[in-house]
């Protein structure tokens, strides 16, 4: 991760990943809220930093490609091995020879680029692995995607063709990574992964901190006493709650999605400890009246595992409770930020938390 003296990014660069030809993040704090209209780019600046801490692993460009339902069917064969359709992470879905995108952080205390070169089979790493006699191999390839961490004169190398399928390889992997990785989780909307928050939870038990998640998690239950996960069953229908109103432990389902996504959110951080969480419309699912109590537990636990977070939301009410929140506790104003994105603009406009107080007390729109 690149981190500034006090361990957290402070500004972010990216150029010509996606739907952002050229941005900047500045002024950047522990955690991060991304507003903005609908398309401007909140969504891609979370994937955008979850790709430059990755430390340039190929497998974090395939899970996003996934999310967004562009790798729907995973390409894969005896011989080439994976195959991944990587043609829309360009600017302007631009898959041709001299395109490029490149990530930087903290003025280019850490960078990534990744660039479409022409196709030279002695430079390909994955093309060694796929290559035998057959040389007629080489014409299936255009380019070589090259990957370069830090400016280093290594690079990861694979082999692709025009029309945006990447080769893997085989013993490569999805997991390739030739550089130290920050500890990164990535929520979305329909990120509900049960077999991660059951393996999360079992980290919390081997670290003896499953009262306090369960402490945190009162913001919505304050009844809640413990919680229990079945052996064998997805956490949708095995998670138990055990609360002090009830005469028996009743399925996490009971109530509904918002206190689900809480929990996802609170068990993410332990995937994040001393990394990133990246949240994408973090108040899904959370009604309007639980906002600051939401926001006092992400400052909070973000502070104690020393995670940074960066969230995005369209929803003036999450504001409002971060306002909320700023007013109560001026102790955590210079935790928070607002980066507000403005099509018209190469940089965001940050708020500080004093100033998010102060635009929302006056009705400034901020969104």
């Amino acid at each position: 991760m690149a981190q500034s003296s006090n361990g957290i990014m402070d500004s972010v660069e990216i150029n010509g990943y996606r739907g952002l030809a050229s941005y900047r993040l500045a002024n950047l704090a522990n955690v991060n809220l991304i507003v903005g209209n609908n398309n401007c780019g909140k969504t891609s600046i979370l994937e955008a930093l979850g790709l430059l801490v990755s430390g340039g692993n190929i497998s974090v460009i395939s899970q996003i490609g996934t999310s967004r339902s562009e790798n729907s069917l995973p390409y894969s064969s005896r011989k080439y091995g994976r195959m991944m359709d990587f043609s829309n992470i360009f600017h302007g879905h631009s898959f041709k020879l001299g395109a490029s995108f490149d990530l930087s952080a903290n003025d280019g205390e850490r960078s990534l680029a990744v660039s479409l070169e022409e196709f030279d089979e002695s430079t390909s790493d994955a093309y060694s692995e796929i290559h035998d006699s057959d040389e007629s191999d080489s014409d299936l390839f255009a380019y070589v995607m090259k990957i370069v961490t830090n400016n280093k004169e290594e690079a990861i190398t694979f082999p692709a063709r025009e029309d945006g399928i990447v080769f893997l390889g085989r013993s490569l992997g999805l997991n390739r990574n030739r550089y130290p990785a920050t500890p990164t989780r990535f929520l979305t909307v329909d990120s509900f992964d049960p077999a991660k928050m059951g393996e999360f939870w079992n980290t919390a038990l081997e670290d003896r901190r499953e009262a306090e998640i369960v402490e945190d998690m009162k913001i919505l239950v304050p009844s809640l006493e413990s919680m229990h996960f079945l052996a064998g069953r997805m956490p949708s229908s095995g998670i138990l709650l055990d609360l002090a109103s009830y005469g028996k432990r009743v399925p996490i389902s009971t109530f509904g999605d918002g206190l689900r996504r809480l929990l996802a959110l609170r068990l993410s951080f332990i995937g994040a400890t001393n990394g990133l969480l990246l949240v994408d419309e973090i108040d899904t699912g959370l009604h309007w009246t639980v906002m600051q109590e939401m926001w006092k537990f992400v400052v909070e636990i973000a502070d104690r595992n020393n995670v940074q977070v960066f969230a995005t939301t369209h929803s003036y009410d999450c504001i409002r409770g971060l306002a909320s929140l700023i007013d109560s506790r001026p102790d955590l104003s210079s935790q928070v930020s607002l980066q507000k994105m403005t099509p018209s603009l190469k940089q965001s406009v940050c708020f500080t938390g004093e100033q998010i107080k102060i635009a929302v007390g006056q009705d400034i729109e901020v969104r």
